[in-house]
Formats: structure tokens, sequence, C-alpha cells
């Protein structure tokens, strides 16, 4: 499929001239020629470029002000309200392995081609120059990709068109207070550029017209959203000034970690920066990043060009939370705000889980995740359509031991726990912890059986190593608690044969016990 142009208004979609229509020229109207360029191009001020209007002299006022129009990096600024709009293509190459796979295995390559669009209001929050936690509106959040010819297409739901902006296991990740993102959803929001780190890529100390300066390695981890950066070359050169607007080139490489593997960036391309209310602020990017990606337990590898173009102006929304506000949620750790939904819909089910939580199938008959921490597998968890029994009846607490003894076999040594109960969604849940070993390697697994009035059933069989019992802790139990079965929609799932259970349970220890 031929990919579509993206045509980037620099100067539509979001009014760059309407802070010179309020009065925010940076164009001095008198003076001598001479005092004319230093104000308009670089005027000199306390050592550094200013791209300032002309202030009063003699007062601390203009002092204090004077200091917000040097090109610096900002740290006296406590909020910022601003509106960007990225647009991000890319193509190249995915790299993939067969599920379960080892060793020098040749990776499969498949062609990519995306490109996605992030319009939103942000009203960022900082503390000695450094952001803390945003909140967001999104007008528009959709991407398009293509791989190996097949089209597919993500937009955020308007309901979750409001989200906060906060630091979760060391990355910069968004979630809705009112209603739980769609792991995709929380996909689609990880933005190219992290925007409220874009006044990070100012100098530290005012600049001057020849300046160049590197861009330390914890600020190119957090503007791109990586894990670490381990070695940066990245550095930023004033090009030119003109008219109160600096641009600025931004080049060098980035090696870091992303998904606990290692990634590698090259960048070149350049930023302007100019004066807003408070401050000097980033108000246009646009780059151009090779990155190669190795492949991880949770996403393909990659080696894509990516080309990214964003525009930004300060622009104030109607954001329902206050600076005090934004600083207690950012200071809460509530690990409840970080959920997302599991939604299968050829399984018709839908649950709550931690993001960590990757599906790797998904069919009417069967789905398989696995849960990815520091690209380690800690446990896998299959989902199975049951054959349904007569509408009334119910499976017993002792029927489901039996059935799992009968499966495990002679890897079955004990239950450790047994109990019956109504979950949350007014499903019997019949739930068993066993321990067993596989080839001498002790296993645990964790048997959930779900059913309801009408006769459907469904397994969720959760299987780890016993030395992971602890960092897997009770992930079961959100997600047993949560699991709920959709409305069908043209069909009704279907059941995966008994003896395909069984085999799925098999799979499931040998793939925990390597």
């Amino acid at each position: 499929m031929q990919r579509q142009d993206c045509q980037f208004k620099t100067e539509s979609s979001i009014d760059l001239h309407a802070n010179r229509r309020n009065g925010m020229s940076t164009q001095a109207k008198s003076g001598s020629r001479r005092d004319w360029l230093c104000r308009t191009y670089w005027g000199v001020a306390a050592g550094g470029l200013s791209l300032g209007l002309p202030l009063p002299s003699g007062s601390l006022r203009a002092e204090e002000n004077a200091s917000k129009k040097l090109l610096k990096r900002p740290i006296e600024i406590l909020q910022l309200d601003t509106r960007a709009k990225i647009v991000l293509e890319l193509e190249g190459k995915l790299f993939t392995k067969p599920l379960g796979s080892e060793g020098e295995v040749k990776p499969r390559e498949s062609e990519v081609q995306a490109k996605s669009t992030l319009d939103y209001f942000e009203k960022s929050v900082f503390t000695e120059g450094k952001h803390v936690v945003s909140a967001r509106r999104y007008n528009e959040a959709m991407a398009e990709n293509w791989v190996a010819g097949k089209a597919s297409k993500q937009v955020l739901r308007p309901e979750c068109n409001t989200t906060l902006v906060m630091k979760y296991d060391g990355v910069w990740q968004q979630y809705c207070p009112k209603n739980t993102l769609e792991f995709r959803e929380a996909q689609l929001l990880r933005s190219p550029l992290n925007t409220g780190m874009l006044e990070s890529l100012l100098p530290e100390q005012p600049a001057r017209p020849d300046s160049s300066w590197k861009i330390d390695a914890p600020v190119a981890m957090e503007l791109f959203n990586l894990e670490a950066v381990h070695k940066s070359d990245l550095t930023a050169k004033i090009a030119k000034i003109e008219n109160g607007v600096a641009t600025i080139e931004l080049a060098g490489s980035v090696e870091g970690t992303a998904n606990s593997v290692p990634t590698s960036m090259t960048i070149s391309g350049n930023f302007r920066a100019q004066v807003v209310s408070d401050c000097i602020m980033v108000t246009w990017v646009g780059l151009s990043i090779r990155e190669e990606r190795e492949i991880s337990q949770a996403e393909p590898g990659f080696a894509i060009q990516a080309r990214v173009r964003l525009i930004r102006t300060e622009a104030k929304d109607e954001l329902a939370y206050s600076d005090q506000q934004f600083r207690e949620l950012a200071a809460k750790d509530e690990p409840g705000r970080w959920l997302v939904s599991l939604r299968s819909n050829a399984g018709r089910y839908a649950m709550l889980a931690d993001r960590k939580w990757q599906t790797y199938v998904d069919s009417p008959e069967e789905s398989m995740l696995r849960l990815i921490e520091n690209d380690m597998v800690v446990a896998q968890c299959n989902i199975s359509q049951l054959p349904r029994l007569n509408e009334g009846l119910q499976w017993t607490l002792e029927g489901l031991q039996a059935d799992i003894q009968k499966t495990l076999s002679d890897r079955f040594e004990q239950f450790l726990e047994s109990s019956e109960r109504v979950s949350e969604s007014g499903l019997r849940l019949l739930r068993c912890v066993v321990s067993g070993s596989t080839e001498d390697v002790p296993i645990q697994w964790i048997y959930n059986h779900f059913s309801d009035d009408s006769g459907r059933r469904v397994s969720m069989v959760f299987t780890m190593g016993a030395n992971m019992t602890d960092r897997f802790a009770s992930a079961d139990v959100q997600m047993a608690s949560s699991f709920e079965f959709l409305q069908a929609d043209g069909g009704t799932p279907t059941p995966a044969p008994e003896e395909a259970v069984e085999r799925s349970a098999a799979k499931a220890s040998e793939a925990s016990s390597k």
C-alpha cells in the first residue's frame, strides 16, 4: 500500500502569529540602528542572547523580566500552558522471531510504514525547571500502520481524551483518570518527543550567538522516552537569529535502552525557540531519526527512518486541575492508575491488567499473554474457551481439581490453595494454586475457571517457574477479579477442544521452565 504524504502546515493548524497580534512582537520600533539590531537579533544581555522586547531599565522588575528573555533553559517557571501537534512518519523493517525460539534463529523481516498524529493542549508543572507532571486534552490521537502490506489503525476513544502524564517505572507515561486506557491506547500516546522536556534542549547558561552545547544523557533519555542512555554525543548549536526566533541545529547519536534491550539513534535536524509570556519556549521541531532496536520479549526489533515535525504555541485550555492538585497527584503512589484494559474481541472477554502483560496470541479459541519484566518472561497466561454446560449447571471445585490432576499427570505434586467465589463482574470463579515440576524444574500453576448461568465457561491458567512467584506476586488476582464476558457480536467464541486445553497447559508449563 502506498504511503500517503503528510502535509504538515507550520502556521495554519496552530496560529503562531497570535502572540504577535496580541502585542508580543519581538521587533523594536525605536532606538538607533545599532540598538535595534541588538534587540531584534541577538541583544547581548547579562552576557547572553536575549530574544525579548525592549525593556525599561533601572528597576528590579526589568532585570527579572530581562532574565526571562535570555536564550537559556528556564528554571523560574512553575507552569507552562501550550498546544502541540506532532506528526511522525516512518518506514523501514521489523525483525521478529518465532514464538518460543531461542539461540541463533534468523529473524524474519517485514516492511513497515507508519504515520501518527497527536494534537493536544498541555498544562505542564515544573519544580526548579524540571518537569513534574502534565495534563493533556487531545484533539486528535491517531496512528496508521502498514506491516507486510497489512494496514491497521488506532484512534483514541473520545471518553479518554484527557490524560495525566507522570513517571512510571522510570519512563514518562499517561493514564486517564476517568476511564481506563486500553493497552493499544497507552502505546498510541507514547509520543516520539516528550513535550514536557522540550525546554531542556536549551542551554543551562545564557547562550551567545555562536554558542553550542551538549545535550545531557538524562535529558536525551526523557526527551525520547528511553529507559536509559549509556552514551550520547547529541549537540545543539545556534544556526541563526531572525525576528526574535532562534533556530538551533540538533545533531548526534544516542545509545540507550528501550524495553530492556539496546537501541541506537542517529538524530539530525533543528528546533526553534522564541519568547512567550514568562520564558523562552521551544515552538517548532523538525528531526530526522534513524533508529535500530534489538528484538525484545515484548516487541519486535526494527531498523527505521523517521521524520518528526512538531509545532507548539502558548495556549490555555480549561483543564480541571490546579498546580497544587498536580503536585499532590504526582507525589502519590497509586499503582491502580497504571492498569490497562486488555480486551479480546475474538475471545469475547476483557479485564484489567498491568502494562507489562503482552498479548502474543488472540483467537476465538485461545489467547496467550506473557508478563515481561527486564526482557524476561516472568509468567505466561493461557485463556481458553471451554465447551458449554447445559444452562443452570455449574462445575464444582472438586471437578476442577480432578481435571487439573488428570491434565498435569505425573507433573502434579499438591494443591497449595483452592477456593470458589463470585467475581466482581458476577461470574462464578473457581481458583486452584498448584505446585509441581517439569523435567525436575519446580513449577507453579494458578487455574481460574469462570462460568455464568448460561453455561459459558473460560479457563485462565497462569504458569511460572517456582523462582518467579515472588516477582509474580498476586498479578492474577487483579486480572481474575476484573475478568468479564463480552456480549456476542455476530457469533459466539469457539470452544477449544478438551485435548487442546490440555496441550495449552502443557505448553505453558514448558515455556515457563525455560
